[in-house]
């Protein structure tokens, strides 16, 4: 169990990564379908280039990378 703070920073962070996509994701005109974006970010979790909510390979949000169409993965899981 973690303390309260680092609760409460992980809250935050978690809050402000989702908010940031979301909004990122307005702008975007070719995006993934659900399933197809489920089933990338499935790969992406257990992907050990993946450090809480980036892709170390490319830089992304790795959520934001996954829910671009004719995105693909920097070490060619999807």
């Amino acid at each position: 169990m973690s303390c309260l703070g680092c609760e409460i920073k992980e809250t935050t962070v978690n809050i402000d990564v989702q908010q940031i996509i979301a909004e990122q994701l307005l702008v975007e005109s070719h995006l993934a379908g659900t399933a197809m974006k489920e089933q990338r970010m499935k790969m992406c979790e257990s992907c050990p280039f993946k450090v809480e909510h980036t892709c170390l390979k490319c830089g992304c949000f790795y959520e934001f990378r996954a829910s671009l169409a004719e995105k693909k993965c920097p070490i060619g899981n999807w």
